[in-house]
């Protein structure tokens, strides 16, 4: 009872502060409070910026014991929110740093996280039309929820588990397989081995003129997905290319130095503070968490007020 008690403040703590929610999904799903939300029969387990529960459609019977019985091996979700009278079920795989997907992210979590998914979809045999944006509330009265495991999963443990291949994971996707997560994943590879070769058009031109570029390319490659993603995730996509590419062009990277010792000439003196190993500043969490440090420290912020 204490882990399921534990698992379950996990999720609530995790879930928006304004989420859908419904009572019955034939009427839609409307926005509600957190706390009106965990009243209800369904509610939106994610962000709409970054995600922290994976979660899959087990659209068959007595899901839970066909989990436990009959799909050894595979890593075990954190909760199992089961239909009483049929045993369908969600399974929600809690992660302990949520993957960011606006255009402060790095891509390589994201894309790990898509080859996560895609994989325990398979695995679990799960539906494969469940977009994740409701789920079965583990509250609610009229589901049966298990946990099956209390501490939530590092993106490393659950590609390590499913024994995911980087050198596999890192090649250009399908346009057809450009759904969910692998939008971002089809744009990145595709605009990124463009840009490989575009860049040298760029020699002499300014960082942000670049980054303009590769933004055109993604949008212009954006506009051919079924459900294109938002603004803000593909020049996040963007910003992500263009600053990579850049920095590894030679002749791109030199003039990149040249500026930035010309300003550091004008500029002032060096700072004489030390680093202090334990600090946030020396553990850089914003690294781990895929964001940059100022995003860090504007959620760290927002969380004290």
């Amino acid at each position: 009872m204490q882990q399921l008690e534990l698992t379950l403040d996990c999720f609530v703590n995790s879930i928006p502060n304004k989420p859908y929610a419904s009572d019955d999904l034939a009427y839609g799903v409307k926005i509600h409070s957190k706390e009106t939300a965990l009243l209800k029969a369904y509610l939106q387990p994610n962000h709409p910026y970054y995600l922290h529960n994976i979660v899959f459609d087990l659209d068959y019977e007595a899901s839970l014991a066909e989990l436990l019985y009959s799909k050894i091996g595979i890593p075990l979700p954190n909760l199992i929110i089961e239909n009483k009278n049929n045993g369908r079920s969600h399974a929600v795989y809690q992660l302990k740093t949520p993957v960011y997907k606006t255009d402060a992210s790095r891509q390589k979590p994201i894309v790990l996280l898509n080859a996560i998914q895609c994989t325990l979809q398979h695995v679990l045999d799960s539906d494969i039309g469940y977009s994740g944006l409701i789920c079965k509330n583990p509250l609610s009265e009229r589901w049966r929820t298990n946990t099956l495991r209390k501490t939530p999963y590092t993106l490393n443990e659950l590609s390590n588990k499913l024994e995911i291949n980087w050198e596999e994971v890192s090649k250009p996707i399908k346009i057809d397989d450009a759904v969910g997560l692998g939008r971002n994943c089809y744009l990145f590879h595709t605009a990124r081995h463009w840009a490989y070769i575009a860049i040298r058009k760029y020699r002499g031109a300014t960082y942000n003129v670049w980054l303009q570029s590769v933004l055109d390319h993604l949008l212009k490659l954006n506009e051919s997905i079924t459900e294109p993603l938002g603004y803000n995730e593909v020049r996040g996509i963007a910003k992500s290319i263009a600053r990579w590419v850049w920095k590894r062009d030679p002749y791109c990277y030199a003039m990149f130095i040249e500026r930035q010792s010309i300003r550091g000439r004008k500029g002032g003196t060096k700072s004489k503070r030390k680093s202090v190993s334990d600090s946030e500043r020396s553990r850089k969490p914003w690294d781990e968490q895929g964001i940059s440090r100022a995003t860090y420290y504007r959620h760290k912020k927002n969380e004290t007020r």
